[in-house]
């Protein structure tokens, strides 16, 4: 018979056999110790093995980004396109409806599966480095990358950077873990992790090393090498398929006069009020909503509708509003929009997160700051035409301003912008700008917008010495159980 020939039974053994093979293979896969031990070797110094792992937490990192931001812009075309299409029989209610479905899909998501993917994930990692030993869920990743291309995609007023800073850092957590390593070493690549997120969202990998110490450390320490080294890596994923380019194209500005420092020294203090009020509002609008007695999971749907209202009459904040911000750098702005804008995308952005929606704050921060900077300069360049700048430059300078002020990172907000715009000639405006609105905001709150939330939990960050012990007991949400 056909079926006994030898031409027949060879394919069929081959395949008993790779099917054999795939099985013992799979079987030692999973093996955790034959992985732990198979992956240390005993001849490998402690040193060499974690810079070889940083690498890794970079390259995975950069692979997870990119797949994110290819999630996001697929989800975003799926909002605009066949969804909108849908909503059309409401007229222009249709972007009003957008954020609201979005929320109300993300609600059950982060209230079912992972609650730490909701707002702005930054806080959440810092808690998990300083009281959990750096220990993040693995769902965490798969739970925030859908949430958050379902929130910024349908038009929540958020960033990108936050839930890449909160991917790569639980990549760094599983992988530090996989491999046995020690709670320190394993908050360790947790940092190197977020510096990865950071440097893949913005092409910044240095902004994003000193990020990652200046932020999530507080400091920076020896172990800044593998920050670099895992920064640099996910960096280079990233320009591998997404191109080699400056986060914002704008035009090359310069310090037309020396009489300008004051001026934008002047913008750095305003900014540093405005980041402190958003500040305020923002924890306002998580402690309204969280106060509510409404179902959790239906909150993310509200704070959409919010958003969807503001976007009747203001779509250019929808998502991260990177085209906006772009416009802004290019004078195409009139300063009144300028600083409605700003307005809109502040009330925007506190309805998206303090509802429960997943995005980040450093995108929105750049946003604001860009928009009131270039409503300043504006003004500045019409009362001081002959030794001013156009209102572009202002608004480069305070996209930093902003952030510098909301995060207490002057380094990172300098060392950032120069690698997302190329432009160092802006620096000394930069600086003057930065040491204004950084002097307000250590003045208002000792506090940054991430470590006020800790403060708030009752965690000290950093508050702990590289030889502390970890806490004997944790919370059970921290608890990962088999297959999570």
């Amino acid at each position: 018979m056909a079926a006994d020939s030898p031409s027949t039974q060879r394919p069929v053994a081959l395949l008993a056999w790779l099917s054999s093979a795939g099985r013992a293979l799979a079987a030692r896969v999973v093996d955790w110790e034959w992985a732990r031990v198979g992956l240390r070797a005993s001849f490998l110094p402690e040193q060499n093995y974690l810079i070889i792992l940083s690498v890794v937490v970079g390259v995975v990192t950069g692979l997870g980004s990119v797949g994110f931001i290819y999630v996001l812009e697929l989800t975003t075309a799926f909002a605009r396109g066949p969804v909108a299409g849908l909503l059309e029989r409401f007229g222009p209610a249709q972007l009003v409806l957008l954020p609201a479905l979005g929320g109300l899909i993300v609600g059950p998501i982060v209230h079912r599966f992972a609650r730490e993917a909701k707002g702005h994930g930054v806080p959440e990692v810092m808690t998990a480095l300083a009281a959990h030993g750096g220990i993040i869920r693995r769902r965490v990743v798969t739970v925030k990358v859908i949430a958050s291309s379902l929130t910024i995609g349908f038009g929540g007023a958020a960033g990108r950077e936050g839930p890449m800073v909160q991917i790569g850092s639980a990549i760094g957590s599983v992988i530090g873990r996989f491999t046995n390593l020690s709670q320190q070493n394993i908050r360790t690549l947790v940092t190197c992790g977020a510096a990865g997120g950071i440097a893949a969202t913005f092409n910044a990998p240095i902004g994003a090393a000193i990020f990652s110490m200046e932020v999530l450390i507080g400091r920076v320490r020896t172990d800044f090498l593998l920050v670099l080294l895992t920064s640099l890596s996910s960096c280079m994923i990233a320009r591998y398929f997404l191109g080699n380019f400056p986060a914002f194209m704008a035009p090359a500005y310069d310090l037309v006069s020396p009489g300008e420092l004051p001026l934008y020294f002047l913008m750095g203090t305003l900014i540093g009020f405005a980041a402190m009020g958003y500040i305020k509002l923002l924890y306002w609008s998580e402690d309204v909503f969280g106060a509510w007695k409404f179902p959790d999971w239906l909150k993310p749907a509200v704070g959409g509708l919010a958003v969807g209202l503001i976007l009747r009459f203001f779509p250019q904040i929808y998502g991260a509003g990177f085209p906006a911000i772009e416009s802004a750098l290019w004078v195409r702005f009139p300063w009144e929009l300028l600083l409605a804008l700003f307005v809109a995308e502040m009330v925007a952005n506190c309805a998206t997160l303090g509802s429960g929606g997943s995005g980040g704050v450093f995108a929105p921060s750049l946003y604001m700051g860009a928009m009131l900077g270039g409503a300043f300069g504006s003004l500045a360049n019409g009362v001081f035409p002959e030794w001013t700048a156009g209102s572009g430059a202002y608004a480069m300078v305070g996209m930093a301003a902003f952030f510098a002020a909301i995060a207490k990172a002057p380094a990172t907000s300098i060392l950032i912008l120069f690698e997302m715009t190329n432009d160092y000639r802006i620096m000394l405006p930069l600086m003057a700008a930065v040491v204004g609105s950084v002097y307000v905001s250590h003045r208002m709150s000792p506090y940054s917008i991430y470590t006020l939330k800790l403060q708030r939990r009752g965690i000290d960050f950093p508050g702990r010495e590289a030889d502390a012990p970890a806490p004997a007991v944790r919370p059970a949400s921290t608890t990962e159980p088999a297959g999570a």
